[in-house]
């Protein structure tokens, strides 16, 4: 997802450094989608995207709902989110105002031989 550098940056480091290891393996096939094989002749798709207007409240609600916080939640009997909210509040500014975020939706796209 991509907000805003500065607001990315911070969301970039809960989810590798903070809840990271809480993801389940089959997560490294999301991550390395476009790596998997793929058996067929690949066709160029254009760029496709899902676009959402969230103030800071909304963000910080999806973040929960993420299993890797759960987890975090789970085993360490603590909100992993308090390690990152006062810089995201920094970094969003007005809690209150709606801001672009976007999530680039990648596609595979083949020909049978």
């Amino acid at each position: 997802m991509q907000i805003a550098p500065a607001i990315d940056e911070i969301v970039n480091r809960y989810y590798y450094e903070i809840v990271g290891v809480f993801w389940p393996p089959e997560r490294a096939l999301v991550e390395k989608f476009e790596q998997l094989p793929f058996p067929f002749a690949e066709i160029k798709t254009p760029s496709f995207e899902m676009a959402a207007h969230w103030n800071l409240e909304h963000l910080v609600g999806y973040l929960r709902t993420w299993s890797a916080t759960q987890r975090f939640i789970m085993a360490n009997e603590r909100d992993p989110l308090d390690e990152i909210h006062d810089k995201l509040r920094a970094a969003w500014g007005n809690t209150d105002e709606r801001r672009r975020v976007v999530w680039p939706l990648k596609l595979r796209v083949g020909m049978k031989k």
